[in-house]
């Protein structure tokens, strides 16, 4: 198995926390904006990078990142 990870379906970017602040702030922004929020998903990211989903710029998209 592999490492697991959060994300959208709607969103680009897998996140190594459910916690982290670019899915966080992703999420607080559609809600600002009036948009139905989507689920966050947790799965592995093997199969987050088969939906062509990136790792996240900010968590680095896996434990060691910040």
């Amino acid at each position: 198995m592999g490492q697991t990870v959060w994300m959208t379906a709607e969103g680009d970017r897998y996140h190594a926390r459910e916690d982290c602040r670019g899915l966080v702030s992703g999420q607080q922004g559609g809600e600002a904006q009036g948009f139905e929020l989507r689920p966050v998903e947790q799965l592995h990211a093997g199969q987050a990078e088969q939906r062509g989903k990136t790792a996240c710029e900010i968590c680095g998209g896996s434990e060691q990142g910040s």
